[in-house]
């Protein structure tokens, strides 16, 4: 495939910002496999033997290393893949690429470990200053054509020669959401009653610190496995006797740097940037919630 990009009428209707367009040979345009023939019954029974299960490939990937160079920028700026299934097609993907300025659009047919490109890949046409993997990641995704699960967190996509075009990491904190009570604070016991609720989708974090209500951001880390920060704190201003307790687990909270899960689902803790578990975590019961 070659990389071509240009304006269209349809596709400033589609993007009031501008598009681009990720071609294929003309010669060898790809249709989806559910769109090649009558919906029979038959067909669709064989396509569905045909076509593996793409639940394990849906998500928000973040690209770790394009084209042989690790990424390394953070935030919102990284570079990342969201993989949707497309509404009745089998092993259809929809397929959005954030390649640190502009956004691709288009889908990928899924069959075995091989990926077809389901027509045209349209982006927008921003100018960033500062993009650097923006050429790579679009030149990786013109070249991708078979994809590796290395487990369920990390995938490649290689080309037709069999290079890996890029690594991609999937963040698995679900695992955080939910309400929690602080067991401990630099490996610490602690008896004050610290109980927050993280919601990473939302990327929001909000409880009682012990004497003051708690809110505030969540920024996942793309750049490392289970990367998590806790930013922009703030709370009310009440002054209780155990506001020591409450301010190390305001400093400790700050200083979070990724999350791991706990000897069972009912327990995580959070660890500094040395590894080191700086709060250790206990899922509340519902009855524990409503006190």
């Amino acid at each position: 495939m070659r990389l071509n990009i240009f304006i269209t009428a349809i596709a400033i209707m589609a993007l009031t910002s501008g598009c681009s367009i990720l071609r294929g040979n003309k010669d060898k345009t790809t249709t989806p496999a559910t769109q090649t023939t009558a919906g029979t019954s038959a067909s669709v029974a064989q396509q569905r033997e045909e076509n593996i299960n793409t639940d394990n490939l849906e998500g928000v990937w973040s690209i770790v290393e394009v084209n042989g160079t690790k990424v390394t920028v953070n935030g919102e700026n990284h570079p990342q893949i969201t993989l949707t299934p497309a509404e009745s097609q089998i092993a259809v993907l929809k397929v959005i690429v954030f390649n640190g300025c502009n956004y691709l659009n288009g889908m990928w047919n899924i069959k075995g470990n091989v990926i077809t490109p389901a027509g045209e890949f349209i982006s927008t046409l921003m100018a960033c200053n500062d993009a650097p993997y923006e050429f790579e990641v679009n030149k990786a995704i013109n070249n991708a054509a078979s994809y590796k699960l290395t487990d369920k967190s990390d995938m490649e996509i290689l080309s037709s020669d069999g290079r890996t075009v890029m690594k991609l990491h999937k963040q698995n904190l679900a695992f955080l959401n939910g309400a929690w009570k602080v067991t401990a604070i630099d490996g610490k016991p602690i008896t004050a009653a610290v109980k927050i609720v993280i919601d990473v989708d939302e990327k929001r974090v909000h409880g009682n610190a012990g004497c003051n209500l708690l809110n505030g951001e969540i920024i996942v880390n793309l750049d490392k496995g289970n990367g998590i920060e806790f930013k922009n704190l703030a709370t009310s201003r009440m002054t209780c006797p155990d506001i020591a307790t409450e301010q190390a687990f305001l400093l400790a909270l700050e200083n979070v740097d990724t999350a791991a899960r706990g000897t069972d689902s009912d327990h995580a803790v959070l660890k500094d940037n040395d590894g080191k578990v700086i709060i250790s975590l206990s899922r509340l019961s519902p009855d524990e919630i409503a006190d």
